[in-house]
């Protein structure tokens, strides 16, 4: 004679189907009928995170020379305070070729390419210009005695700048041995980085 409360399995009742088992979590091992291997319980709709997709080498560059041009109004600025301290401001052009490939590498999270390698050439070179201009246009402030903000928005300030620039001949003559020496000094300062940047960029 059996008990009441025995532990056998009760069937459902009729016409209604079986309970299904609770679903296991996200990333558990489902059970598989006998006889099978189990698998992994399959994420749900909208839940799967696509694995992320590396730069591309064009990518690398363009967001290493994008933070390359940071340098060019940090190098003019510092070549205009130095220069009208009377120090030799040339020695920017050094700290402009080496801040220029440390901000390329720190963008771009990879060796130079040679792409790169020309692209800081042009980013040091036009750092050097702007800021021979910036040294002879602070030059013409103060022989004016006009305060700075008042000179560069006034329209007739920047035109006596042209004006000299491109009709003043006594003007280059007497800037002449300061560009000189202020390349002199660019080419000896960049030549050792630019160099090794040229053999990274060819390996």
């Amino acid at each position: 004679m059996t008990d009441a409360t025995d532990d056998r399995i009760q069937p459902a009742p009729d016409g209604l189907p079986p309970l299904p088992a609770p679903s296991p979590e996200y990333g558990e091992f489902a059970p598989a009928p006998d006889g099978q291997a189990p698998t992994a319980a399959a994420a749900p709709a909208g839940e799967s995170v696509p694995a992320p997709q590396p730069f591309t080498q064009a990518e690398r560059v363009g967001r290493g020379l994008a933070l390359a041009l940071l340098i060019i109004p940090a190098g003019v600025i510092a070549w205009t305070v130095l220069w009208n301290i009377g120090f030799i401001a040339s020695i920017v052009s050094w700290g402009v070729a080496i801040g220029a490939v440390r901000l390329y590498r720190f963008g771009s999270k990879a060796r130079l390419t040679r792409g790169a390698f020309w692209g800081i050439i042009v980013i040091v070179a036009v750092t050097l210009v702007l800021s021979l201009l910036a040294g002879i246009y602070s030059d013409l402030i103060s022989t004016l005695k006009i305060p700075l903000g008042d000179a560069l928005t006034d329209s007739r300030v920047w035109s006596l700048f042209a004006d000299n620039l491109f009709t003043n001949g006594d003007l280059w003559q007497a800037y002449l041995p300061t560009v000189g020496l202020a390349l002199l000094f660019a080419v000896l300062g960049c030549f050792t980085t630019l160099r090794r940047v040229s053999q990274e960029s060819r390996a």
